[in-house]
Parts: structure tokens; sequence; C-alpha cells
């Protein structure tokens, strides 16, 4: 079991899930996730978001447009998904999710295991459209129940890519809705005033590491609007000017970076139980590549954090131990995560990227 504050996750199994046909993916603090375009990284991402839906009632939904769409190559070639999750001798859980003819997806059996033992099999369905969200369930007054139920609810995927005009970034937002940062940052503002209020510690850190990577910058302006004192929005100020501006003032780049360092500067209390970043390097100068590597490590003490990147550069800054290689294989997407004794006589005189670069890690181009 991996040495952390918080319930961490050893191991996922995933079985028939889009690109995923079979694989066995074991999790550590850091999981950097490097891979060709299609080879399947955001497949892997999305399996934890579909366990959110799924938790959340919403499986029906979620598979709208037909089950075709989340079953490895369609019904004619998988019938089932199957998902488990193991958190090491303490806790595991096991979901299935079968398809039909019809083209629809339906709940199959849950099960978990508390220190080996079987504590709840939940349901099996034949065919009733019912929904899969153990919240809906009457299950038994069990600590690895409530644990579970936790660990799924704080899952989120996020890639903070709007950051244009109009940015769900730089969007006014409730000031009460600051419990934890939406996937698209749409209430950045609201977790910002949180912290500079009830987390000073934490809110100075997140302004010294914006400081690094924008040195123009000189502080946030964060405070209820005068009219809608339930209302706040993302506002800062320049180190060379009294005046403060507004998100639009920013580049897209030093947006996206002010949104990181929120997420994963904050108190450890505040992270979700696992952190996905789906490509957190686009449109960031490397030297705030190299604070965004500092930072998932900072998070990484007390969380799991699993990282989909396309950046040399952010490879650079970590362990081949923390690295997954994510290749297509007829059809397949297959990960292998990276040795660090295998690879010690080739880093005496390369660097990972460059390795990558060389094709010698895999995660290369997909061959037809």
């Amino acid at each position: 079991m991996i040495a952390m504050a918080r319930t961490a996750l050893d191991h996922i199994d995933i079985q028939g899930f889009k690109s995923i046909a079979d694989a066995k993916v074991e999790l550590r603090p850091v999981n950097l996730l490097i891979g060709a375009n299609g080879s399947g990284k955001s497949n892997f991402l999305e399996v934890f978001e579909f366990l959110n839906e799924i938790r959340q009632g919403r499986l029906q939904r979620y598979v709208a447009g037909g089950a075709d769409r989340v079953l490895h190559f369609g019904f004619k070639t998988t019938k089932a998904i199957q998902l488990q999750l193991d958190f090491g001798s303490t806790l595991a859980y096991t979901l299935e999710l079968v398809g039909n003819s019809s083209n629809q997806l339906f709940p199959g059996d849950q099960v978990i295991y508390s220190n080996g033992l079987l504590i709840s099999k939940i349901f099996t369905v034949g065919g009733h459209n019912r929904e899969a969200a153990i919240s809906d369930f009457s299950l038994p007054n069990h600590p690895s129940v409530s644990t579970l139920q936790k660990w799924l609810a704080s899952i989120h995927r996020y890639k903070f890519n709007d950051s244009g005009s109009g940015s769900k970034l730089g969007r006014q937002a409730n000031i009460d809705d600051n419990r934890l940062l939406t996937p698209d940052g749409s209430n950045l503002a609201p977790c910002l005033y949180y912290l500079q209020e009830r987390q000073p510690e934490a809110y100075a850190q997140v302004v010294r590491t914006v400081r690094l990577a924008a040195p123009f910058f000189s502080n946030f302006q964060l405070a209820p609007l005068e009219l809608k004192p339930d209302t706040i929005k993302l506002e800062w100020t320049h180190k060379e000017s009294s005046e403060y501006f507004d998100v639009a003032s920013l580049s897209d780049g030093t947006l996206r970076f002010i949104a990181l360092a929120t997420l994963l500067l904050q108190p450890p209390a505040r992270h979700p139980a696992i952190i996905l970043l789906d490509e957190p390097e686009l449109g960031l100068h490397p030297y705030a590549i190299g604070l965004l590597a500092a930072m998932i490590k900072q998070a990484a003490v007390d969380t799991q954090v699993v990282v989909a990147t396309q950046s040399p550069t952010l490879l650079d800054h970590f362990e081949p131990d923390d690295v997954l290689v994510a290749d297509r294989i007829e059809g397949a997407t297959r990960f292998r995560r990276l040795n660090s004794t295998d690879l010690a006589s080739w880093l005496e005189d390369y660097s990972l990227s460059e390795l990558w670069h060389m094709n010698e890690l895999g995660g290369g181009p997909i061959r037809a």
C-alpha cells in the first residue's frame, strides 16, 4: 500500500472500456501518462469520470449515444465492461456493466470487499433499466462503504483549456461555490477567495508561485461585487500599476497556470482523492512547466496525481518510475510503467525526453 495520508488506489483493472480491452494498471503517488495521439491516454482518464457519473446515478445519460460508444469495438466484440478498484488489503470494489443488442448498457454486479471479506454484493440485473449509483442503495453501515463513496465522489478530470474570451475561468460565480475546484475552473474566483480568507498560507504560496511564472503579476483583487454581494469574479493587479484588471488582460497560459496553482497548492484536505490532469502543459512556457512539475510533486505527497501529457519538458522533471507509457497494439491500449533500473545505463547519456524521441520508451506514433 502506498504510504499516503488518505486512501490511495493501488491498482485499477479495466476490461472492455473504449480502446482498453484488458489492462491492470498500478497507481503510485505520481503517474505521468505518455503516448501518441490516439493511444488511449484520455480513455484512461475517462474511466475515472465514468465511475463518478455512475456513482451519481447518471449512467444512462452518460451512454445516451449508445453502448457502442463505450464498449471496446462495440457490442459485437465486447459484451460487458468490468472495472475493479483495489485499494490494497483494506478495500476493493468491482463493477460490471452489461451491454445488449439494442445498444444499451445496464448495471451488473457491484461488489465491495473490506480486508478481504465480502461486505456487500449490491445487485444483479437481467436487462432492467436501473441506475448503478452507490448512493441509491441500502448499504451496510460499514466504514469501507463510506470511504468508497467519498473517494468516488471526489473524482474530477481537470482540463483548463477554455481560457480565451469569455472563459469559464474568469466567469462570475457564487461566492459560496468554493468547496472543490470544478473541472473547468468556473469557480476559480470563489476558491481563491476562500484561500485568501481562510487559508492565508496556501493563498500566499499560490500568489508567490504565480509571480514566478508571470513576473508582472502583483496579486489578486478578490472581493464580493458591490451590487451582487453573493457574487465574485477574478481580478488582479499589475506590479507597475495601481489599477486592477480582469482575466481578459491575462494570456491563456497565465490563466491556466493560475488555475493549476490553485488546484495543486491548496491545503491537502481540499484535494480530490485523485487529481486527474489532461495535458496541463498547454500554453505554458518551459519555465512554467518546471513550476508545474514541482506543484504536482507537492500535491502527490498527500494525494495521487495522474497526468496525461505530450510534453517532453514535463517528462524530464520526473523519474522513470513515475511514468506510464500507453501504446496502441492491435487496436487495444496497453500500459507499461517505466523502471529506473532498466533505464539506468541509458540515462547516463540521455534524458527521458530524448529516449522518448528515440522511441526507446515506447509511446511513439501509432502504425497502421
